[in-house]
């Protein structure tokens, strides 16, 4: 597996963010990519850069932990003088470094251009957005070597939002959690949750909760179903409270159930028993639940905007995530229709055999040969 890379390079990654808890989708792709290079990548060196100690079971192979400064400013000026031997720094955009005296190749990871294209409403949220979005991103994209977009869709909003030339840019697809290994821990849903529909993810407007509760009303308010919905995610604050509001509003509050962040095992038990996995939001980099849940065998309902019906294909039931009378209608065709649902069972199933970190690895090994 050491053929992909030039001998004895010096490799850098920037271990932004880096959550063995509770990590959300990004943090995915980091552990995930981390692990399958080393995994592949057998002759070059890797130095794994992190503001708090890298889990040192990781550190397989030839590899090692260098800890950075936690702060911005340190950690702009110690990225600034303190790569002398790297050959090539990869990370996640559009964290630092921002400022290399020191000239070395530079791989970027782009998972998604959110916040350019769904404008945050509160001050410090605006402000963030225009030091990351207006000065860090420009910067680090100028001065990149090559920048990954995680799907078409990533690399179309980079085109549109950044004068970035299209040669720069190459698609490699994120892989998903195989949950599968899981089977022998799985856990009995209890009764009163089921049947259901489930949403993997953080509770928050860009996944869409709000249209995905939306549907959900309409579907029960026409279909009279004893179906419920699981909500499996961060969740709190305003947004949360306006979804609980509306769901007492309409005398649904135990039909929906809200279950926080869950272990792997939990999440593959709450897949493998579900009608459907909705996964509707207003834009993603990749979706990595749309593969997850069609790698255990369960039917999507999934957006037909942005990375969504890239990842889903022919393979997932898409709709207007802004429709909440689509979301409604979807629900219903796949809680009634049964040969619908064994058909999406099955090309799910195919589908999400076109992703895997170990692919994503190796296309990601074979581009740092070629740089």
């Amino acid at each position: 597996m050491g053929t992909y890379c030039k001998k004895n390079m010096k490799i850098g990654f920037v271990a932004e963010p880096y959550e063995e808890k509770n990590a959300s989708g990004m943090g995915h792709v980091v552990l995930e990519l981390i692990k399958n290079l080393l995994e592949q990548d057998k002759e070059n060196e890797f130095i794994i850069f992190s503001s708090v100690n890298f889990n040192e079971e990781r550190l397989i192979g030839n590899s090692k932990n260098i800890l950075i400064p936690k702060s911005f400013l340190k950690k702009l000026l110690w990225f600034g003088f303190s790569l002398k031997n790297i050959d090539l720094l990869v990370f996640v955009v559009p964290l630092l470094p921002l400022i290399i005296f020191k000239k070395i190749k530079t791989l970027l990871v782009c998972q998604e251009l959110a916040s350019q294209k769904i404008k945050p409403k509160k001050i410090l949220e605006k402000i963030k957005s225009i030091i990351r979005d207006r000065i860090m991103m420009p910067i680090t994209l100028k001065k990149s070597s090559v920048v990954v977009a995680a799907s078409n869709a990533t690399s179309e909003d980079l085109l549109k939002f950044y004068n970035i030339k299209t040669e720069k840019i190459k698609i490699i697809y994120d892989g998903f959690q195989d949950l599968s290994i899981f089977k022998d821990r799985e856990i009995k849903i209890e009764g009163r949750m089921e049947p259901y529909f489930f949403f993997a993810g953080k509770v928050k407007y860009r996944k869409n909760v709000h249209g995905i509760v939306d549907g959900f009303i309409k579907f029960k308010k026409k279909t009279k179903s004893d179906c419920k919905l699981i909500i499996a995610g961060e969740y709190g604050g305003d947004y949360y409270r306006n979804l609980i509001n509306k769901l007492e509003e309409n005398n649904l509050l135990n039909d929906v159930f809200f279950i926080g962040y869950i272990t792997k095992e939990k999440l593959y038990s709450f897949y493998k028993n579900a009608t459907a996995c909705v996964f509707s939001s207003i834009n993603e980099g990749f979706g990595m639940p749309i593969a997850e849940a069609m790698s255990l065998g369960i039917p999507v309902i999934t957006s037909n905007i942005s990375s969504m019906k890239e990842v889903a294909g022919e393979a997932g039931l898409l709709v207007d995530p802004f429709n909440t009378n689509e979301i409604a209608r979807a629900m219903e065709k796949i809680f009634f229709d049964k040969k619908l649902r064994e058909e999406l069972i099955k090309k799910g199933l195919e589908r999400s055999k076109l992703f895997s970190w170990q692919k994503a690895a190796q296309e990601y090994l074979n581009l740092i040969k070629s740089l």
